[in-house]
């Protein structure tokens, strides 16, 4: 007789199987995870949070060795024995997906449980104490003996005894680590201690949320108590930013004193970060923000420098302090839901990257040493998403967008600080060479006025001779002397560059000439090859297979000619001599320089040099400097990416009277992008730099160069071929006068 099928597939679904897992796996979801001790202990600080406590304590009994203890307690709602059982011992859920608020109306911080695992795993013994405020009249108590877990064939066979008993504390939960099987070591102290000084604040100036610890047995004091307006109110500079949750973005940057220096826009922003190109609106052309939550972002910037203090307040600032309270809590720090996220601000983590920033370019641009920041995130639908073990967020497009808008209000703020100082110098300048103009007609007056007293005395200092011009003339040498001293201590930071930028020189003239006789071989043994080739193999043949690989080579020896002849051209010793320069000369001896560089890059060059044998009282070398770095400008613009697919340049140079003086101008044209995202005066500033890895000294060059030369410069966004056209005027000598008609109205514009 047949068996009833319905019957036998009855008994086959009576055997039911669950998974289970080896004890093993804690330590991988605890320790493993979890880097380091302090990250499991602020989840319990966190967990805290979540309960609605107010205060939260944490105490370390002989942490720092073997066999201690560390206590975390709260007076948050405690737990049931359901909550025990379905929230606390369910290692991986999280009640923030179904709840995402807490009774009190806080946004719930924890996660998956893994980090409060790491850190119960600290001990070989817990022991969990909690009263809910739903039950105050019950008091539960939990212990869990992890050596009898480990020692287990799975977790699940070793049964944790939940007891009752009669309420002796007060509500909330106690939770016990002890028997460390570790000791915390003196970093694992620091760590928890910034931590936890960072938790909600020093940004936050109000907080329902209060952590308290004994200092004594950390080791450290108490640094909520130092971080105070006492110490920002030193801050040279505050940067603060928005970013809406729809995508908008400001900042503004305010002095010590609270004036407003500038505000930016989000176009402003989007030009700020070098190289940067983000999408645009279709009519706005604002940048696409879709992803991040809506943030606030403030940096105080301080300048440690006790001297610039007093000149700055007239006040001597406590640096000493200030470092070291920098040293505890600088950084950008992020906040999210009201609690810091780690490890954002931490010492070894510069996730803006502003201290790479600095290191490249720019004593102007903050680092984590002079700076303390926070970016506080509003994130209601939990667009960041943080990583399993607690280290952050994932690196999603949310997370992104945040990053950058942080990074741009930095760099904004860094330019807007370089443009304040570099019109301070310049203005300084102007005011320098007034003053030691005024000096030295008041020194050649009283020179003069002693020359004739002394010939009328017949060279002879007696009684009769005037007194008050003798001291007239050591007053006014002597003022003379003070503002050349002047004039040296404004050109010192210019020295250091100029040294700097020597030092590149030479180098790369010692690598040229060495890299020279190697490209000579180079080329010599391709054309060598090239052929024997042709001499044993069909010439056919050789055109189709070898020819493309040998031509290949010899023009990228021809290449490595070029470099390895461009700065020894450039460093001739006779081009450093004062004498009168034909400008178009240089124009053209540099534009053979740099043809077959041009060439390599599918550039091509025109010129209409017409100076009319115009002379310039200057250094070869320096009008050579201006035409290199015009051409190298034009250059970058036109092999970036959006530079277009044409690639020309024309350069110009044409003569005119100005109040009844030859000049001569020099025209560099383009067709690149133009200047975009960017003023034309700041573009001549030191620093600014539209390109990554760019130094941004190119055109600044041009442009005191040009100054030394008693002349001037002009950038304009869009020339006649379409992108940036780059104009400098220098005053010239010539035998023959130029054309009337030819004056500085010309029409070259």
């Amino acid at each position: 007789m047949l068996e009833d099928p319905t019957a036998h597939e009855r008994r086959r679904r009576l055997a039911r199987h669950h998974l289970r897992f080896a004890p093993k796996i804690l330590t991988r979801l605890g320790e493993e995870l979890v880097p380091h001790p302090d990250m499991g202990i602020m989840e319990l600080v966190r967990n805290a949070y979540d309960a609605d406590a107010t205060e939260c304590s944490i105490e370390l009994v002989d942490s720092a060795r073997t066999g201690g203890s560390i206590i975390v307690s709260d007076n948050g709602h405690g737990m049931t024995d359901a909550e025990l059982t379905s929230d606390f011992l369910l290692i991986g859920s999280s009640r923030k997906p179904s709840s995402p608020f807490t009774r009190s109306g806080r946004r719930r911080v924890g996660e998956k449980g893994l980090g409060r695992l790491a850190a119960l795993r600290l001990g070989r013994r817990v022991k969990v104490t909690t009263r809910s405020a739903a039950t105050p009249g019950v008091q539960y108590t939990l212990g869990i003996d992890w050596d009898e877990l480990d020692s287990a064939h799975a977790v699940e066979d070793v049964a944790l005894e939940l007891r009752d008993v009669p309420p002796y504390a007060r509500v909330g939960t106690r939770i016990e680590i002890h028997d460390l099987r570790q000791g915390l070591s003196v970093a694992d102290v620091e760590r928890l201690t910034r931590s936890l000084t960072l938790l909600t604040g020093p940004f936050q100036t109000e907080s329902t949320f209060k952590i308290l610890w004994n200092h004594t047995a950390f080791g450290y004091e108490d640094l909520t108590s130092t971080v105070t307006d006492e110490h920002l109110q030193w801050a040279e500079f505050h940067l603060s930013g928005r970013l809406g949750a729809d995508g908008s973005q400001s900042a503004e940057l305010r002095d010590h004193q609270g004036n407003l220096i500038g505000t930016a826009t989000a176009k402003d922003l989007r030009s700020a970060v070098a190289g940067g190109r983000r999408p645009t609106t279709a009519t706005g052309g604002e940048p696409l923000f879709t992803s991040a939550p809506a943030a606030k972002f403030d940096l105080w910037m301080f300048n440690l420098n006790p001297r610039h203090s007093v000149a700055l307040r007239d006040s001597i600032q406590p640096t000493p302090e200030i470092k070291s309270w920098l040293a505890d809590v600088g950084g950008v720090h992020l906040y999210h839901h009201g609690l810091r996220v780690q490890p954002y601000g931490d010492p070894d983590d510069d996730w803006l990257s502003i201290n790479v920033r600095r290191a490249v370019l720019s004593e102007f641009r903050p680092y984590t040493n002079n700076s303390v920041g926070a970016l506080v995130v509003n994130d209601p639908e939990d667009r960041l998403q943080p990583k399993t073990d607690r280290s952050g967020f994932v690196q999603n497009a949310a997370f992104g967008e945040l990053r950058e808008f942080a990074r741009s209000a930095i760099e904004w703020a860094s330019q807007r600080r370089r443009q304040i100082r570099e019109a301070e110098r310049q203005e300084q300048r102007k005011r320098a060479k007034a003053q030691t103009a005024d000096a030295e007609a008041d020194f050649t007056e009283a020179k003069k006025a002693l020359e004739e007293q002394l010939a009328d005395n017949q060279g002879r200092l007696d009684g009769n001779f005037d007194r008050a011009s003798v001291q007239r003339i050591l007053t006014t040498s002597q003022l003379l002397a003070d503002q050349r001293l002047r004039e040296i201590k404004d050109l010192q930071s210019e020295l250091l560059l100029y040294r700097a930028l020597a030092t590149v020189g030479t180098s790369t003239s010692v690598f040229a000439h060495e890299a020279q006789q190697p490209a000579d071989r180079i080329l010599q043994e391709a054309r060598t090859v090239d052929r024997r080739v042709r001499r044993d193999i069909d010439p056919a043949t050789v055109d189709d297979r070898y020819k493309p690989s040998l031509s290949a080579i010899m023009d990228g020896a021809r290449t490595l000619q070029i470099f390895a002849k461009l700065p020894l051209e450039l460093l001739v010793r006779k081009k450093r001599d004062l004498t009168y320069v034909d400008i178009d000369e240089v124009c053209l001896a540099t534009l053979r320089l740099f043809h077959n560089f041009l060439s390599d890059r599918c550039i091509h060059v025109t010129h209409d040099l017409d100076g009319r044998n115009l002379r310039v009282r200057t250094y070869e070398a320096a009008v050579e400097s201006i035409v290199s770095n015009l051409l190298v400008n034009s250059v970058h613009a036109l092999t970036r990416t959006d530079g277009g697919l044409e690639r020309r340049i024309h350069l110009a140079t044409r003569s005119f009277v100005d109040k009844d003086a030859p000049w001569i101008r020099l025209t560099v044209d383009d067709s690149g992008p133009g200047i975009q995202d960017a003023s034309t005066e700041e573009i001549w500033v030191p620093g600014f730099t539209t390109r990554d890895g760019g130094t941004g000294l190119g055109l600044t060059i041009v442009r005191d160069t040009v100054g030394d030369m008693s002349g001037r410069q002009q950038a304009i966004r869009n020339g006649p071929l379409g992108g940036a056209r780059l104009l400098v005027e220098l005053p010239a000598s010539t035998t023959s006068v130029p054309a009337a008609g030819n004056t500085n109205d010309e029409g070259e514009e």
